[in-house]
């Protein structure tokens, strides 16, 4: 019997950690690292694609021993491009400082909570219960911000900033029409949304690190299922999504899988796609 899995010669699997490959409880399940296990065995290079940084991605990078499984980590929603084994940055892009500074403040009047991230800790504009959620998260030491102009005088991959989700909605729009081209806009939960460098994406980052490893973008899968995995869905060959994905992340998806975050839907869509089942 003639194999569909033959026609597709996957050689990169690109996941999404929260809400696709980890469960509510921010665990792993046994079923999801045998099927990625079991790509690695038939010599597919797995990559984790990120809205988090290095800090919060690598407990999940030593537990799947990405170091060996393929070693590259996408981070920030595509502004960072790491190495698992050494934590050395391959690529790292930054928002231009006066900008940064400038949105922080117009976010600021608009009465929202922003935050960035420095050396391994968040720093907020003010104590709020998001950034103690993300500090619960993600594990990192949470500090409120004295000296805006101070914390960007050095550059920032980006800003989060933190609301309600139908207030971020807005915000999403009004930033995306008011600073079109200069930054990009993406949200990585209903209430976090991220201010990112111009071009900056989990899919262009996930092409460059293709062409770097001379793989064809036909041959990557993609898993994820937020706004911030559209380009990354829209770009691999194979863009697939958990049944929680949002309404648009399935709809531009190759496939989307019967079975939710909840239930390993990463497992059933390597099954599918990668060999056949």
């Amino acid at each position: 019997m003639h194999h569909a899995s033959s026609d597709r010669k996957i050689r990169l699997i690109a996941l999404d950690l929260d809400d696709t490959l980890l469960r509510a409880d921010l665990s792993i399940s046994e079923t999801n690292k045998a099927a990625l296990h079991r790509a690695e065995q038939a010599g597919i290079r797995i990559v984790l694609a990120s809205g988090r940084n290095l800090v919060s991605m690598k407990r999940y990078a030593d537990e799947l021993l990405i170091h060996r499984r393929g070693d590259f980590l996408i981070g920030s929603n595509g502004a960072e491009l790491l190495r698992a084994s050494s934590g050395e940055v391959v690529e790292r892009l930054h928002l231009p400082p006066e900008l940064a500074l400038r949105l922080a403040r117009a976010i600021e009047k608009k009465g929202f909570f922003w935050q960035v991230y420095i050396d391994g800790a968040i720093w907020c504009n003010r104590m709020n219960a998001w950034a103690q959620k993300d500090h619960e998260l993600t594990g990192q030491p949470l500090h409120v911000i004295e000296d805006v102009e101070g914390i960007f005088a050095r550059p920032h991959i980006k800003i989060v900033v933190c609301g309600d989700p139908e207030r971020i909605e807005t915000l999403y729009r009004e930033l995306c029409s008011e600073y079109a081209g200069s930054i990009e806009v993406v949200t990585s939960k209903p209430y976090f949304l991220e201010v990112l460098p111009p071009g900056v994406s989990k899919g262009t980052a996930l092409a460059r690190l293709a062409q770097r490893l001379s793989i064809d973008m036909d041959a990557v899968l993609a898993i994820g299922d937020a706004r911030n995995d559209y380009e990354m869905i829209r770009m691999a060959g194979w863009g697939c999504a958990p049944a929680n994905a949002a309404e648009e992340v399935r709809q531009i998806a190759r496939y989307v899988s019967p079975r939710t975050n909840e239930e390993d839907a990463v497992a059933e869509i390597i099954g599918h796609v990668v060999f056949g089942e």
